[in-house]
């Protein structure tokens, strides 16, 4: 049982994680070209997975972290690696519900909106792209602290 539950801990944080520094890429590339459409086309598209996977997969991540924790000999909560990486992944999830997950909804409410500019749109859009540097690095160290297990 502790494996699978192992396994899908590990998945979980592969597709939150790898998804994240894959998107960081895509819009990275996609800004530095000159065209503003193709920027919020992009953010649009992936914008609706993100909403759903990173969510899903974030809060998976701290479930089955709880779970190996309560079922593990010899791992704790006062742990440092475990507490860190609690800690880090929920700061990295409410960022996601309630910060970027918000802006990414109101960015598609303003496409639909023939009176906004993609000045105003691309600024939200910027906005949810910072959230998601702040995400990628949180579970970045959460990620080393889980590893190595400091």
């Amino acid at each position: 049982m502790r494996s699978w539950i192992l396994f899908l801990h590990v998945l979980s944080v592969i597709v939150w994680l790898g998804g994240s520094i894959y998107v960081e890429a895509l819009m990275a590339s996609v800004d530095r070209g000159a065209d503003d459409g193709a920027f919020i086309t992009v953010f649009r598209r992936v914008g609706t997975t993100n909403r759903r996977l990173f969510n899903l997969a974030g809060i998976s991540t701290i479930v089955f972290g709880f779970w190996l924790v309560f079922i593990s000999p010899g791992w704790e909560f006062e742990m440092i690696w475990v507490t860190v990486g609690i800690l880090l992944s929920t700061i990295a999830v409410v960022i996601d519900l309630f910060y970027a997950t918000p802006r990414a909804d109101r960015v598609e409410r303003m496409v639909d909106d023939p009176e906004q500019s993609d000045d105003a749109i691309n600024a939200v859009i910027k906005q949810v792209v910072n959230a998601g540097h702040a995400r990628v690095g949180l579970l970045f160290v959460a990620f080393v602290f889980m590893i190595f297990k400091f």
